[in-house]
């Protein structure tokens, strides 16, 4: 065995050698991408250029929304990634039984690009679309939350249901529920859930929305939690690693900022 290491050092030191080289190279280089809090560097993100990608997530992008942009700009926020990977998700999911969910909508930037990346129509399932449709409702914003909230709802929301129902009228299988969780949770009896994204912004919705649900997750099931690893949503991360501890679950936290479960 000794010798045999021997023979092979000099070739596990050159390997060695080529990777941190390949490494610095990288790291010299731009990112391949930079957006959203987060740099990559030397990763394969052939997803960028995919046409079927590029409509989808153009289609969410031109929702009408003014997150992050001025009301009426058509400026790109580039939260590609993240788009990309609940698109990715519902493709899972669209191949199990069972309902897809969102609650935290607004005028439908992830969702939309979700039905037009999966073809949702073709899926012959519901997609239930919870949320206010008027911003976030800071009565249950919690003491380390409401000071940020309070801005977000002056920076980013207004009413939009009816922009919202305009953009999901290509898909009849959209049911869009109006209102607060929880109290809209028993407005529909959903009865099994393959998608469930949550991005409400606030924790106290958010841990009541995956309490009513889990339990209606088949198996394989997957959970995306939009807001999970960023530091300023902290409290959400908080209550739901409370909640997933509780309950024998755990969250991955994503590159990407989000967290993701699945139902074993």
């Amino acid at each position: 065995m000794k010798d045999l290491l021997r023979k092979n050092i000099p070739a596990l030191y050159g390997a060695a050698s080529q990777v941190k080289a390949g490494l610095v190279k990288a790291l010299e280089t731009a990112p391949a991408y930079g957006c959203d809090g987060m740099k990559l560097y030397g990763k394969s993100l052939d997803f960028l250029t995919d046409p079927r990608f590029v409509a989808a997530y153009a289609a969410g992008m031109n929702t009408g929304h003014h997150i992050c942009r001025e009301k009426g700009s058509d400026a790109d926020i580039h939260n590609e990634y993240r788009v990309y990977m609940c698109c990715w998700a519902a493709t899972h999911a669209s191949r199990l039984r069972g309902d897809f969910v969102e609650c935290g909508v607004n005028t439908g930037i992830t969702s939309v690009a979700v039905c037009t990346f999966i073809d949702f129509n073709e899926t012959r399932k519901q997609f239930y679309l919870f949320d206010t449709y008027q911003g976030i409702p800071l009565e249950q914003a919690g003491d380390l939350e409401r000071a940020a909230r309070t801005e977000e709802n002056a920076l980013f929301y207004e009413e939009c249901f009816d922009l919202a129902r305009r953009n999901f009228a290509s898909w009849p299988g959209c049911v869009l529920v109006r209102g607060r969780i929880p109290e809209t949770l028993t407005k529909h009896d959903i009865k099994e859930i393959a998608y469930l994204h949550l991005d409400m912004n606030i924790a106290a919705p958010e841990i009541a929305a995956i309490e009513h649900f889990w339990p209606r997750l088949v198996a394989g099931g997957i959970v995306m939690l939009d807001d999970y690893g960023f530091e300023q949503y902290r409290p959400q991360k908080t209550a739901m690693d409370a909640w997933a501890r509780n309950n024998g679950v755990l969250v991955a936290t994503l590159p990407t900022g989000q967290g993701m479960m699945l139902k074993a």
